[in-house]
């Protein structure tokens, strides 16, 4: 009980705090600023675990990682929808060399409340925290014909019945659709659910 509730306060705090999506380039990092979270500097990011980024870890982005990135983005410039499939890819990889460079445990989907403080688990705000920081090193390579990095999403405040939850936000250049990046239920090296941000808020 005491486990849940900590968890409970850790979340609810950053939540009232939470402010409307704002487009622009600065929107996300923004979003770290009201958190006192580090965004990342060129290939530099601090990656955030233990729930509510309460553990920090200084990283560079595997080169190889951001060089098949590279490839694979580059190749899928055709459409918006192929370039969220690559997305996918990448971030899974990405979520595999984060549980290898934190050690220990991999992370458990779905943040369980006796994880919380643990040495490499995370929940929703790290996990957002963590992608949008990918999503921001792409974007600042050019890797992003496409899509926009935004300011993170959040749904759910208990009272309506559903867990707060947070997730990165990327939106259609052309068209100004909404989708959500969201591998908090997903294990290290799994592909990460992309769906629309509206469908994703109706979800519980």
């Amino acid at each position: 009980m005491r486990s849940t509730l900590l968890l409970i306060s850790t979340v609810l705090s950053p939540l009232f705090l939470s402010a409307p999506a704002t487009a622009g380039s600065q929107a996300p990092q923004r979003w770290y600023n009201e958190r006192g979270y580090v965004e990342p500097a060129g290939g530099r990011i601090i990656a955030c675990h233990g729930y509510g980024c309460t553990r920090r870890l200084a990283l560079s982005v595997d080169g190889n990682l951001l060089s098949r990135a590279s490839g694979m983005l580059r190749s899928a410039q055709g459409s918006p929808a192929a370039e969220r499939q690559a997305l996918a890819e990448v971030i899974r990889s990405y979520t595999a060399y984060l549980a290898a460079s934190l050690g220990g445990k991999p992370d458990v989907p779905g943040s369980p409340p006796q994880m919380s403080g643990v040495h490499g688990q995370m929940d929703c705000l790290d996990e957002t925290a963590n992608t949008t920081s990918l999503l921001l090193v792409l974007q600042e390579r050019g890797l992003l014909a496409h899509h926009a990095v935004e300011h993170p999403e959040s749904r759910g405040f208990f009272l309506d019945g559903r867990y707060p939850h947070f997730t990165a936000v990327i939106t259609e250049k052309r068209t100004g659709a909404e989708w959500a990046v969201d591998p908090w239920k997903k294990a290290p090296g799994q592909r990460p659910e992309i769906l629309p941000l509206d469908r994703w808020r109706q979800d519980s």
